[in-house]
């Protein structure tokens, strides 16, 4: 498929999916000779990642080790996937001004990470500066990965908050398999427009994919030495408002911004700073250890409100880690 460039066209909220309509879901299960249909009704999905007590993550786990609670409440499993069901992966790389002097890094350090993924597993591969670029579509193919990859160039200003939003609703959202976002970035955005981090973050709640950011921190390139010239050339400024204290205060607001990402979605952030490739190499080992699980909440009300949620092990000496919880959606009044 032919790389394509993203234009968003549309408001935020106004642009729809093909084929999917938010809140209505069919699902048919043979249980017991019977038929159960669920209509308008959305599965809750869950990703989790078990490990035990020294922190070794544990793959070889089926649906009768897990339980599911929401509000204290135990939930039936409707549906899971085991770690080795294959993954739709959106890498998203931020290659703003602040990223010029390090993109061969970058590259290579993305290239390795696409390589380090199961066979079946699909990659796109998107990049984002002044605007938001899908540099490959959807394959397993690890040349065209890689070619995508390399097609990244850098920009001036930064669109994060429109990258995520894109990527989540326009890329990853039509996926019916496992679902992943792998941000790498400062964080930052100096443009947005179409997008608000509030926007983006209550994405990050609601989707089915989990989002890994691997944060590099790129203030000690903000400025470089003109040749010849005794003063420092600036990039496009990064825009923060209220004082921030201590070192790099203008990056501090990005890095928490990746985090809320990553904790809202049941993921993880991960530092890039002093080895980039490590930490794009424990992206890889996260996505290869992750579980999915479903289910209908026996809650229905439709309030607009917080539902807790906690996955407990039926093995003692593993703990499951998820996304905290979840918003219902609220019922419009007629």
């Amino acid at each position: 498929m032919r790389a394509r460039e993203i234009v968003v066209l549309c408001t935020i909220g106004i642009l729809l999916v093909p084929g999917f309509i938010a809140g209505q879901k069919k699902e048919e299960e043979a249980e017991k000779g019977q038929v159960t249909i669920r209509a308008d009704v959305a599965m809750v999905s869950l990703p989790v990642v078990v490990s035990n007590k020294t922190g070794r993550r544990i793959t070889n786990l089926t649906k009768e080790d897990f339980r599911v609670f929401e509000d204290g409440v135990e939930q039936e499993i409707a549906g899971f996937s085991a770690t080795d069901e294959p993954l739709a992966i959106a890498l998203l790389l931020d290659t703003s001004g602040s990223t010029q002097f390090k993109l061969a890094k970058i590259q290579d350090a993305a290239i390795d990470f696409v390589h380090e993924l199961h066979p079946d597993d699909e990659v796109a591969v998107l990049s984002f500066a002044d605007d938001v670029k899908l540099q490959q579509d959807f394959t397993i193919n690890r040349d065209r990965n890689e070619y995508g990859i390399k097609k990244t160039r850098t920009g001036e200003w930064t669109v994060a908050y429109e990258a995520v939003w894109l990527a989540l609703e326009e890329v990853l959202k039509p996926k019916t398999e496992r679902t992943a976002l792998v941000v790498f970035s400062d964080g930052v955005d100096t443009r947005s427009r179409k997008a608000t981090e509030k926007e983006t973050l209550e994405l990050a709640r609601e989707t089915r994919a989990t989002i890994y950011c691997v944060y590099y921190d790129t203030e000690a390139d903000q400025y470089r030495q003109k040749p010849g010239l005794g003063y420092p050339t600036p990039l496009p400024p990064i825009i923060v408002t209220g004082p921030m204290p201590g070192p790099y205060p203008r990056l501090r607001p990005g890095k928490e911004y990746l985090e809320k990402l990553a904790e809202y979605s049941g993921g993880l952030t991960f530092d890039g700073n002093e080895d980039l490739r490590y930490a794009f190499s424990e992206v890889a080992r996260e996505l290869a250890s992750q579980y999915s699980i479903g289910y209908y909440s026996t809650n229905q009300k439709r309030d607009g409100k917080f539902r807790k949620v906690e996955v407990r092990m039926n093995k003692p000496g593993l703990v499951a880690r998820t996304k905290k919880g979840y918003y219902t959606k609220k019922e419009k009044k007629k």
